[in-house]
């Protein structure tokens, strides 16, 4: 059963909000035709979903991950309220006209026939002007249109405006001890003095977009920048506390990274037991073991230890990243991390 969906977003302002609001909607199985509006002050989003795969909650959940915006219901559109308000508004209070006397030397008829058109013509005019005047006032005209087209995000601005540069990121919550061991998954220079403790979710699209920003600061600071890796899988993901357990399966036969490339280089592609399987097979892994692995869920209670611990420390969405324990929500470029890790260094 499909069903659609009308919400107004306060705080969801610049483009980039409303672009990673489209592609984390789009990214769900179950969520079809989305569409956005940037208005004056809100942002109104229409979509459908199929009952079955995704409700409504799963819907609000997802869009809060993009930020923390204030989500309003809208039961009916615009035109509809406009109608009814047509249809409460009592035509028949027009002023009281002297139709019976007619204008000396005029045939009575007449008058009454130009009095009736003058009549109609002024009912017609007034339901017109109800209807035309509401959609017209009462919301403003949008300075830039956000549509839903072929995956992308299109905007009509009159003016073209100067690319902004990257919103220096600042971290919030308190700051966040973590006591790394051999036991954890960590790539880069153990000793390393900056820590990136990432909690993730394999099927996560903004993970995915910040995988290789990791890369690139790992690549970049060799001796400065460690990685810590800790499962977040979210609800609606479907597949997402299986890949975390696969990647924790291949972390016991030491292969823990090789397996987290392999999950988001294939992420776009889809996730499945099956597909764990045979990734762990590319990898060189012992089959046999990693698959009992999988089968009995010997690492469930791992990952989701993970997740409440990361709930614990202020997580609320993927990625959340704490470096030196200071958190960093959200795929934040990697302009904004490297002014953070900067700073630290200096320290």
């Amino acid at each position: 059963m499909h069903s659609k969906i009308h919400l107004k977003i306060y705080g969801a302002d610049s483009f980039s909000d409303l672009k990673m609001i489209e592609e984390n909607l789009k990214s769900q199985e179950g969520i079809k035709n989305v569409k956005i509006l940037q208005l004056k002050g809100f942002a109104e989003i229409k979509l459908d979903i199929e009952q079955s795969k995704i409700n409504k909650q799963q819907v609000l959940d997802i869009i809060k991950l993009s930020g923390d915006f204030k989500i309003e219901e809208v039961s009916e559109n615009k035109l509809v309220e406009a109608m009814e308000i047509v249809k409460t508004t009592n035509i028949h209070q027009v002023p009281e006209l002297n139709l019976i006397s007619p204008v000396a030397g005029e045939n009575p008829s007449k008058v009454f026939f130009i009095w009736g058109l003058l009549v109609g013509f002024s009912i017609v005019s007034l339901l017109i002007n109800i209807v035309f005047g509401y959609l017209l006032f009462g919301s403003s005209a949008p300075k830039e249109t956000v549509s839903a087209k072929d995956n992308q995000v299109v905007v009509n601005n009159p003016e073209p405006r100067a690319p902004s540069a990257p919103t220096p990121v600042q971290p919030t919550g308190p700051v966040q001890d973590f006591k790394i061991t051999k036991n954890d998954n960590v790539r880069g220079n153990f000793n390393a003095p900056i820590t990136l403790v990432e909690y993730s979710d394999f099927e996560c699209p903004y993970c995915g977009r910040i995988y290789p920003t990791f890369k690139q600061l790992l690549n970049d600071y060799p001796n400065q920048v460690r990685l810590v890796y800790k499962y977040f899988p979210l609800s609606f993901h479907p597949n997402a506390q299986k890949a975390a357990e696969a990647a924790e399966c291949a972390s016991e036969q030491g292969k823990f990274w090789e397996y987290h490339d392999k999950l988001f280089d294939n992420q776009a592609g889809g996730f499945s037991i099956a597909n764990f399987k045979q990734w762990a097979d590319d990898l060189n892994l012992n089959t046999n073991k990693f698959n009992d692995c999988l089968n009995t869920g010997k690492y469930a209670q791992k990952v989701q230890a993970d997740e409440a611990d990361g709930q614990n420390r202020g997580v609320q969405g993927t990625p959340a990243t704490f470096v030196n324990g200071q958190l960093i929500s959200g795929a934040v470029p990697y302009e904004s991390f490297k002014s953070v890790i900067d700073q630290l260094l200096t320290k």
